[in-house]
């Protein structure tokens, strides 16, 4: 029989550290910028020791890491495209794949900028960015598969691949919504109506 085992108060304690810390790199990181943050500097603001910092992270490219697989494992997001890519008509199946990019945005686009950046000065996180940005571009391109027989007849897959990848940019959605001042609604709704405009037959 399995028993359900509680949180022991050590391993709450571990959690709560890593919160502290995840939270002060990412404040630090959109005020000051990758670059000129360092460990000392996210230990102070998080308020524990440097040597616990590199303890868990072990480097500054560690802790951006963390953040980024956070902002990744996304469930409803990822529920969302699964049901995108099963959906019928094609309206509905780019309305929820709209959500499932809005929902990715509203927790992990200013993540997003923070890799841009590092990927700048860091060539681990290069590397990082350019393994992220293929599964991006692969889920994209088998969301397009599945509207082959939709699609305005001058669009190929990877043309509309193209056109999806260009609209769904997380840089898009913060000109939307933090330059622009639009809702997440507002930007979901754009998106969904862009999709079919520029992908869907009449």
């Amino acid at each position: 029989m399995e028993v359900n085992q509680k949180p022991t108060l050590r391993n709450e304690q571990a959690e709560l550290t890593r919160r502290r810390i995840t939270g002060a790199a990412r404040a630090l990181f959109a005020a000051r910028g990758y670059g000129a943050t360092t460990l000392q500097a996210v230990a102070a603001e998080a308020g524990v020791a440097v040597q616990t910092v590199y303890a868990i992270y072990l480097s500054k490219a560690g802790l951006l890491r963390a953040l980024r697989l956070a902002v990744m494992v996304q469930p409803d997001a990822e529920a969302l495209y699964r049901e995108a890519l099963e959906a019928d008509p094609p309206e509905l199946k780019l309305e929820l794949f709209a959500r499932s990019i809005r929902r990715r945005w509203e927790a992990g686009a200013q993540v997003v900028r923070f890799h841009v950046e590092a990927a700048s000065v860091d060539p681990e996180i290069r590397a990082e960015v350019e393994e992220v940005l293929a599964r991006r571009r692969g889920g994209i391109a088998a969301l397009v598969a599945s509207l082959a027989d939709s699609l305005v007849p001058a669009l190929d897959i990877a043309r509309a691949s193209a056109i999806v990848d260009a609209l769904t940019l997380p840089e898009v959605y913060v000109e939307l919504t933090d330059v622009g001042g639009w809702t997440a609604d507002a930007y979901e709704d754009w998106l969904s109506l862009s999709l079919r405009r520029e992908l869907l037959r009449a």
